[in-house]
């Protein structure tokens, strides 16, 4: 007996029996739909529920099931990965549909906190508790803790000031779990609502990413353009005219390799490689054709090749010397599936796809002096990957001073999210490399979502059904309502308005309620898309930073009574 009580007093124990219970269920289908990993969380309800009379029997009591500082950690660790995945192209697409993302993000949290003012006055309930019941609505705990702030800066006794903090955290547990289910079923009955197979949506997905973001394009010409014939590669070039690259020259039956002393002769039949506006500024060349650059010889030939040396990582093209000491051409780089058209000043990191041109043995040499260490995409490095997450906590701490005097902060969650976002994009800081292995991205953000989810549910539930005969069904339909006019109103710009592919819009709506089962779901409509990641990613910022808003006009609106 000694043993058993040491082992269910267990916190490890605890938490990897409600995560492997939780996917079970989770993985459980009635007619097509699986809660995923929110099943996670309905078995953390019930352990968390059952706790009291359990451990009571059993005269073992831990002093929590899962540990806080657990949960706050898969929190960050999933938020983290998220941020990492999303980085390399998220600046660019912020960039030109940012306006989208603010009123998405903005109109839906926002109409979640005018339907809770309506539904709290039209109920009579306290303030606190209805600003409570919209933190949890729109499962957010960086709003919870603002919301908390604003009443704890009242002039009050200290007793009272604790009385109004529990309050709006009774509104939070009620709401919460039925937001997490709620949203993640219907993300996976969109295709059922809309009539959409998953792989059409994804079709659209990838058609709207290239009217957005065109990727690289090749184009024949005919040399016949007077200020290019006679011209080294090398001084077109430093003529400026173009970031396009022309990697192959068919001059009669021999097929060069494009450099930088190949000297362009008319009627030459050149291979240009580029972003599609950069190629047009090379229409001056000659006439575009349709004709193959193929060496029958097979002697010029391209290869794809991955940098996974690390002598080489954090050097630019030019400090390779690839031109000169090589002989070949790259014609385009792939990282994190972000396409570039890379100039010398390119910087390699581990893990980059490099498309070679050139001799079968200048591909080969260049290929033994950049890659064959591929055991080296597989490794993490930890002390960057832990520089980012201490980065992120510090950022998610600052405090932020509104009017009025109140203080609040994004809290340690967004602030990973973003510092995430952040060197996903730089990939690379002085010695630090950024770079995380897709499997490792992959594993942080699963293990961390159902650490998160197994904490956030085992707190929530030793209080749930207690609050729930307190207060009275009311409260549920109070949450569910909140969660709707918020969810509907993004689904319905998402979808209607702005006319997002599905895949997107699903991954936008569950940034809007900041909801990670949800987000899951949405990766797994279509795994092989990054649709979601990106929408999710995008809107996540806004939605955080207008939920703490929302939260604390509410919580000042309302008042204590």
């Amino acid at each position: 007996m000694v043993y058993l009580d040491r082992v269910l007093s267990s916190p490890a124990f605890i938490l990897f029996a409600i995560i492997a219970i939780g996917m079970w269920v989770g993985s459980l289908k009635v007619r097509g739909i699986s809660l995923g990993a929110a099943g996670v969380l309905i078995v953390a309800l019930v352990f968390g529920h059952y706790s009291g009379v359990f451990y009571h029997e059993a005269k073992v009591v831990p002093k929590e099931l899962v540990p806080k500082e657990v949960t706050d950690l898969g929190l960050l660790l999933f938020l983290y990965a998220v941020g990492l995945a999303a980085g390399p192209r998220f600046f660019d697409l912020f960039r030109r549909r940012g306006a989208q993302f603010l009123l998405v993000g903005l109109a839906s949290t926002g109409a979640g906190a005018l339907t809770c003012y309506l539904v709290t006055r039209y109920l009579g309930l306290q303030g606190p508790l209805g600003a409570g019941l919209y933190t949890g609505a729109l499962t957010s705990t960086p709003a919870l803790a603002a919301a908390m702030d604003v009443f704890r800066s009242k002039a009050l006794p200290e007793a009272e000031l604790k009385r109004l903090a529990d309050i709006v955290a009774v509104g939070y547990g009620l709401a919460y779990p039925a937001s997490i289910i709620g949203v993640t079923v219907f993300i996976q009955l969109l295709p059922a609502i809309l009539r959409m197979s998953p792989d059409k949506a994804a079709l659209l997905a990838k058609k709207e990413s290239a009217a957005i973001e065109p990727g690289l394009e090749r184009r024949r010409f005919r040399v016949s353009g007077d200020q290019f014939i006679g011209k080294s590669l090398a001084e077109i070039a430093a003529m400026g005219l173009s970031e396009a690259k022309i990697s192959r020259v068919k001059r009669g039956d021999s097929v060069l390799v494009g450099l930088p002393d190949t000297r362009l002769e008319r009627d030459d039949l050149v291979l240009v490689v580029g972003f599609p506006d950069e190629l047009d500024k090379l229409n001056g060349l000659g006439h575009i054709v349709d004709e193959s650059l193929k060496d029958t010889s097979g002697n010029v030939q391209w290869e794809m090749v991955v940098v996974s040396r690390e002598r080489v990582a954090g050097k630019t093209l030019r400090d390779l010397r690839v031109w000169e000491d090589f002989n070949v051409v790259i014609t385009r780089a792939d990282r994190e599936g972000s396409e570039f058209s890379p100039t010398g000043s390119f910087v390699l990191e581990i893990g980059d796809r490099l498309r070679v041109v050139g001799e079968r043995a200048d591909i080969e040499a260049f290929t033994q002096s950049v890659g064959e260490e591929e055991r080296r995409l597989d490794e993490t490095s930890l002390l960057p990957f832990g520089f980012g997450i201490v980065l992120g906590v510090a950022v998610g701490l600052v405090p932020i001073v509104l009017p009025g005097g109140i203080q609040t902060k994004i809290g340690m969650g967004a602030g990973t999210f973003i510092v995430g976002l952040v060197l996903g994009r730089l990939g690379r800081l002085g010695p630090l490399n950024f770079r995380v292995p897709n499997a490792a991205k992959h594993l942080c953000r699963e293990l961390g979502l159902v650490m998160f989810l197994a904490g956030a549910g085992a707190g929530a539930g030793k209080e749930f059904m207690h609050m729930l005969h307190q207060y009275g069904p009311q409260l549920l339909v109070a949450g569910a309502l909140i969660t709707l006019a918020s969810a509907g109103v993004g689904f319905f710009l998402l979808h209607k308005v702005l006319r997002w592919n599905y895949l997107s819009s699903a991954g936008a709506l569950s940034a809007c309620m900041t909801n990670p089962p949800a987000f899951n779901s949405s990766c797994r409509l279509w795994p092989s898309s990054d649709a979601a990641a990106l929408a999710f990613a995008s809107v996540y910022p806004v939605a955080q930073l207008g939920k703490i808003m929302w939260a604390q006009v509410l919580a000042l609106v309302l008042g204590v009574h």
